[in-house]
């Protein structure tokens, strides 16, 4: 498994999630500009749910109908989903992938690698004039049912969806209620890590 700037490379796959088309329909073009670029890469495109945003006007027919032309896609439905056909959850060999809005079934989550979005994870970044947000994936391990088992949190693809400062908010979703992510890292586009036990203020 490769980290891309906000996305994931398994062999040849690649895996995205959260680029909720509608949400700012001015971006809608550009956003499915940079789908199709990474797109043309690799042999098979997951989406890892939240491919449209609920209730909002958006090209998701004209976006699976090119992007059907490129390579093979495969659609995990997150919770803004609604009328879109796709998976519950994904597995794929060692992986297992959902959205994170909700439990998975349990052979998902019995995978060794788990995973998902939803949280849309950034980070809060001190500075002069007080400081910003940076979109960043979260690393860790948690235990379940008595097995470790490695995690992966998926930034927003869409780079102007609203995110959550993991340093000093939890973020949405079953994983941060059930398991303790204080421990965990962030990874940055640039491949910073962050602990972040180190950066939060709890």
């Amino acid at each position: 498994m490769k980290l891309l700037k906000d996305a994931i490379a398994i062999g040849k796959k690649a895996v995205i999630a959260d680029l909720h088309f509608g949400l700012v329909p001015f971006y809608d073009k550009e956003l499915l500009e940079k789908v199709l670029r990474l797109a043309e890469r690799f042999e098979t495109l997951i989406i890892a749910g939240d491919l449209k945003h609920l209730r909002k006007k958006s090209p998701v027919t004209e976006f699976l109908t090119k992007i059907s032309e490129i390579t093979e896609t495969l659609i995990i439905r997150g919770n803004h989903d609604v009328g879109i056909n796709g998976y519950r959850a994904i597995k794929l060999g060692k992986y297992g992938i959902f959205h994170g809005h909700s439990m998975p079934d349990e052979n998902v989550m019995e995978s060794e690698k788990l995973i998902f979005a939803h949280a849309h994870p950034s980070v809060f970044i001190p500075s002069e004039v007080g400081g910003y947000k940076e979109r960043a994936f979260l690393s860790g391990e948690i235990e379940y049912l008595g097995a470790k088992k490695e995690v992966l949190v998926l930034p927003a693809f869409n780079e102007l969806c609203s995110s959550t400062a993991v340093n000093l908010e939890r973020p949405a979703g079953f994983m941060f209620r059930k398991f303790n992510y204080h421990e965990w890292n962030a990874i940055l586009p640039d491949g910073t890590i962050l602990s972040l036990r180190s950066i939060s203020k709890r």
